[in-house]
């Protein structure tokens, strides 16, 4: 007697049908699922008393009822590069020549073009990157893991406490990924000029560009086999005829950070003015000991205890911000730890190549931040990590989600902080 197949249930139809949709289009989907869940948290905050009021530009623009609470902190240096150029005082004020112009010259030319709001347009771009940045991503993903595995990477990298950079924020972090991803699936599809184009115009946009010019290179050399094991333990052997010559496109990444240098030295005689401006005040991100040595992060780690019972005995918003302002930057330090592994762990499983990037990305954290800070979105870029993580919560359900919760859960407090203007990066 034939017995006939069950029918599945609606549940079942649904997944089939979620299945049958291409992978990319998926992504998108999940990106905007995420990410309206995320605006709504930036949004609620700005309706609140606004924290650090006296450091951020307030005043309202068209759009700024919905979008008012992206516009925070470095934002407000991008839109005065925008509306008054670059400007340098030497290394001991804080000054623009900090920021670098991939971010601001596509808001000029979208502000040139549409007369909207350097404001709004940031808001704008951000979220155009973060889409692409999803799309590039489940691509570059999939020439390395299965669907599966692309998918729980992509809601890894989405709900990361910092993906709000993503979804948003004035600021040019998005540009940047989506510029380093699509650098890397050009080169994986031997299209070596066009991936130093698009290295160029990340190098344009963040100093952390420096790493995506070692990794293209490290890249390079990993898929033509240059470097091989030797005979000996220790030994390697390098053949550089397995080079061609339309590989040395990918050096063309150099022409973002080289152009700017160019334009500080013309202009301001200063090539280096982006990094002589971190000692300035208030930044206090001179290179030497101090900041090698991270001494202000442990001095936050070492005060926490007694700020926050002296929060909890008065109650005062002074306090709190110290307390918030320790809390992020310790978490954003184990989080270049945790990374440190999951870069080993991309050298294993994914090629010495996006080892190399990897780690080379974490080394700027590790060398040139005090305490830090700013480590949080700048491990966005570190994308080959997710991925390596997304591939360890394979067959890990339990785990899995129990990740995907409480990271959901700091994602969504730090949205809803940086909306009331709390400094969380």
């Amino acid at each position: 007697m034939n017995v006939p197949e069950p029918t599945p249930g609606i549940s079942g139809r649904a997944a089939a049908r979620w299945r049958n949709i291409p992978v990319r289009v998926q992504a998108l989907v999940v990106f905007f699922l995420i990410g309206s869940v995320v605006f709504t948290a930036v949004w609620l905050g700005a309706r609140g008393p606004i924290s650090l009021a006296e450091n951020q530009d307030l005043s309202g623009y068209p759009g700024s009822a919905i979008f008012g609470g992206w516009f925070r902190f470095d934002g407000r240096w991008y839109d005065l590069i925008v509306t008054q150029g670059y400007w340098f005082n030497g290394p001991t004020v804080q000054s623009s020549v900090a920021y670098f112009p991939g971010y601001p010259i596509v808001l000029w030319t979208l502000h040139a073009v549409t007369g909207i709001s350097v404001k709004l347009l940031g808001s704008i771009v951000t979220i155009a990157c973060g889409a692409g940045v999803a799309v590039l991503f489940v691509t570059w993903s999939r020439l390395r893991a299965t669907d599966r595995v692309a998918r729980m990477a992509l809601i890894t990298l989405l709900l990361y406490p910092y993906a709000f950079y993503l979804m948003g924020a004035v600021y040019g972090d998005a540009l940047f990924l989506l510029a380093a991803l699509g650098a890397f699936v050009l080169l994986e599809r031997d299209h070596a000029v066009l991936a130093g184009l698009a290295g160029a115009v990340a190098t344009a946009t963040r100093p952390v560009g420096i790493a995506l010019i070692i990794g293209l290179v490290a890249i390079t050399l990993w898929r033509r086999h240059v470097i091989e094991a030797g005979d000996g333990r220790l030994r390697m052997r390098i053949e550089w005829r397995r080079l061609r010559w339309s590989d040395s496109g990918v050096l063309l990444s150099f022409g973002g950070l080289l152009g700017y240098m160019t334009f500080l030295g013309i202009r301001f005689g200063h090539p280096f003015a982006f990094d002589e401006v971190q000692q300035a005040p208030g930044w206090d991100q001179g290179a030497g000991p101090r900041t090698w040595l991270k001494i202000t992060w442990f001095q936050q780690i070492k005060n926490l205890p007694t700020w926050f019972i002296d929060w909890i005995r008065n109650g005062d918003t002074a306090t709190f911000e110290k307390v918030m302002y320790a809390a992020t930057v310790i978490m954003q330090g184990l989080f270049v730890l945790g990374f440190l592994f999951l870069a080993w762990q991309v050298w294993r499983r994914f090629g010495w190549g996006y080892g190399v990037y990897s780690f080379a990305l974490l080394a700027i954290p590790l060398l040139g931040t005090k305490d830090f800070q700013g480590s949080g979105r700048y491990l966005l870029a570190a994308f080959p990590c997710f991925l390596a993580l997304g591939a360890f919560f394979e067959g890990r359900t339990v785990l899995r989600w129990a990740w995907w919760g409480s990271s959901a859960f700091v994602l969504l407090a730090w949205a809803f902080a940086f909306g009331r203007g709390y400094y969380v990066a």
